[in-house]
């Protein structure tokens, strides 16, 4: 006497899997995308002290647009991680006078509301480098004083924040994650 046993139907199949896909779709999500809040008044308006944002990790180089929002590690010190509006990719010639920020001789308009930076700067961004930019220019710790930075200290790409900002919390001129 032989027994046969039952193969389970497609559609119990298909449910016993439910699990296990969505693990592996949230621990891809969870691979992906970082949340981290903002610490300083450096991207105000666009992001204020206290809130969360989302960024994604991985993602090509060249993917990268002007008015971005990227999160780098600092070049200069370690362990300090930065969110900025990215403005110049590699090769593209600065110009900043008069409030205003030109990128190969065309006039970038800044998003609205962000507060005018009061200096002369002249810089070239070299091949492998981005250059990066506060919001609120006056108060911003940025490329502008630390230079282009290069490229291997991207970490992600802002996606957008995840919380309104916490009124209780005073701005600080750090502007790091």
């Amino acid at each position: 006497m032989s027994f046969r046993t039952a193969r389970p139907s497609l559609s119990a199949r298909i449910r016993r899997s439910f699990p296990l896909f969505g693990a592996l779709i949230f621990g891809s999500l969870l691979l992906a995308f970082r949340v981290a809040p903002v610490r300083g008044g450096s991207m105000e308006p666009t992001l204020q002290d206290g809130q969360w944002l989302c960024y994604q990790r991985y993602w090509l180089p060249q993917q990268l647009q002007r008015g971005d929002l990227v999160v780098f590690d600092s070049p200069v010190a370690q362990g300090h991680r930065y969110v900025k509006r990215l403005v110049g990719l590699p090769g593209d010639e600065l110009r900043f006078a008069r409030g205003r920020l030109w990128v190969n001789g065309e006039r970038l308009n800044l998003p609205r509301g962000a507060v005018p930076f009061h200096q002369i700067l002249s810089v070239r961004v070299p091949e492998g480098s981005f250059f990066a930019i506060g919001d609120h220019g006056a108060i911003s710790f940025d490329c502008r004083r630390i230079g282009p930075v290069p490229e291997h200290h991207l970490v992600g790409r802002v996606v957008g924040p995840l919380t309104r900002p916490k009124p209780e919390l005073l701005a600080t001129e750090s502007g790091e994650l």
